[in-house]
């Protein structure tokens, strides 16, 4: 068994580079678009496959903004899309630019909403999307608002930074 494990860590660990790349850093200030391109994570639009560049087509005009991070999340979808019913590329084609705006929070909160929807047995949550599907405009809109309501604040962070007890002490008086 730990075997199994050690060859699983050291397949990922040979692929990793080829997925992973290093955060690309901030222009600096004062840096031209040509500086700026040479900064961006690859890999770049022009890099994409054919298929790649037609699952993903409506992020062209942004996809070389996005760090690596994102764009390795896009090409696993990406890769899925081939699979696709044409109704269901149409759809995904009329979403990507909506999803490709939510803010990272709001990306987070729909994966985990993702997450709970395909943990349901399929009879369920197909029970469950035709009950919301047959809500009136008025309904869902109250539904989405009173899910956000009840969304937890996101912590925030102190102004100025906590600093710990400091472990100088005064020195004692004799």
């Amino acid at each position: 068994m730990p075997y199994r494990i050690l060859t699983s860590l050291l397949v990922g660990l040979a692929a990793g580079p080829a997925l992973a790349q290093p955060p690309a850093p901030a222009p600096a200030a004062g840096a031209t678009a040509a500086t700026h391109a040479r900064t961006v994570s690859r890999p770049l639009w022009n890099e994409l496959s054919t298929e790649q560049r037609e699952a993903l087509g409506p992020l062209a005009s942004d996809w070389d903004k996005f760090d690596s991070d994102r764009k390795r999340k896009w090409l696993e979808i990406a890769a899925k899309y081939p699979n696709m019913s044409p109704e269901g590329k149409k759809r995904f084609h009329e979403r990507v630019p909506q999803l490709a705006r939510l803010t990272p929070e709001q990306r987070e909160t729909a994966r985990e909403n993702f997450r709970h929807a395909y943990s349901l047995p399929p009879d369920q949550r197909q029970a469950l999307t035709q009950k919301y599907q047959g809500l009136p405009e008025e309904r869902k809109k109250a539904l989405a608002a009173q899910a956000h309501a009840n969304k937890p604040a996101p912590a925030r962070r102190p102004a100025t930074p906590v600093r710990e007890a400091n472990s100088v002490q005064p020195a004692a008086k004799p």
